[in-house]
């Protein structure tokens, strides 16, 4: 694992191309395929930002690494820069974070400083792989993931929760910029981010606050793509409500119409059903969609 410092201008393309430039290649050791770089804002930035408790959003999964010998690749990759690196590193996936900062864990030593890239001692490796939201990004896993999606609101807090899920909708609103995936009366569904949501919600409906706990001894909840991905809606935090499975059947059964001006469903008998915790709606995720 290794730390990288970039600045905001820098980091959408990183993210969404997987990318990242050097001026030195890594040696000793050198970069592992599999091998873990953190997306780490520059302080003054992240100061500047409020960020400096949550510094670390994204990390890249390394794949290779290529000489860019005549500056072309970064011209191309970063043209607001005005310079070229020699070295331009490939990821294999970019992976959403819980917010962290180095600086606020109890680690073995301090990782601030310009260098790029930083090592990470494998002692707080140990410390940091928790935040890592393997599940949200649908990559292989080199380990188990080590808070599952079900609870990781009750590990790390909504608010922080609530923030991975906007990084993971960052990553595939930039990835849909760049790449466009065919599907033939199959669409793809990310579990685990449902799950997160779930677990931001506390399995409680957005539309009647119906909690099974209570009664039955088990937290349940379904979720639903306000517009369907048959109909082009994306598998995305902003598509999705949490929903009890009656407001899940009757909602189909009458295609009921979901008004985003006042996040309220409304059913073709002249029935409004407005939204009582809308949360993931009406907080703003920090960052801009192209």
């Amino acid at each position: 694992m290794r730390r990288l410092n970039v600045r905001p201008a820098q980091i959408d393309e990183c993210i969404q191309k997987s990318m990242f430039a050097f001026s030195v290649k890594p040696q000793n050791p050198e970069l592992q395929p599999g091998e873990l770089l953190l997306l780490q804002l520059v302080k003054t930035e992240a100061n500047r930002l409020g960020k400096l408790r949550s510094r670390i959003d994204f990390a890249l999964v390394f794949d290779h690494i290529e000489p860019d010998h005549d500056g072309m690749m970064s011209r191309l990759h970063w043209p607001k820069e005005n310079r070229t690196w020699p070295w331009i590193v490939y990821g294999s996936a970019t992976v959403p974070t819980i917010p962290f900062s180095l600086e606020s864990l109890d680690l073995s030593m301090d990782y601030d400083g310009q260098t790029n890239p930083r090592s990470i001692d494998p002692r707080d490796e140990r410390l940091i792989m928790p935040y890592i939201q393997w599940t949200l990004a649908e990559v292989p896993m080199p380990t188990l993931q080590l808070v599952p999606a079900s609870q990781v609101a009750q590990t790390f807090g909504q608010e922080r929760t609530l923030a991975a899920i906007y990084n993971h909708d960052r990553i595939a609103i930039l990835h849909e910029v760049s790449r466009k995936t065919v599907m033939v009366e199959q669409f793809t569904r990310n579990q685990f981010l449902a799950d997160s949501l779930k677990s931001y919600y506390e399995n409680r409906c957005q539309i009647c606050g119906k909690d099974f706990q209570p009664e039955y001894g088990i937290g349940f909840s379904e979720t639903h793509h306000v517009q369907y991905l048959a109909q082009g809606g994306r598998d995305v935090s902003e598509n999705i409500v949490v929903i009890c499975p009656n407001h899940h059947r009757i909602i189909h059964a009458t295609n009921a119409h979901f008004n985003r001006h006042i996040l309220t469903y409304e059913y073709p008998n002249g029935l409004r059903e407005p939204l009582v915790r809308p949360d993931h709606f009406v907080k703003t995720p920090q960052f801009s969609k192209p």
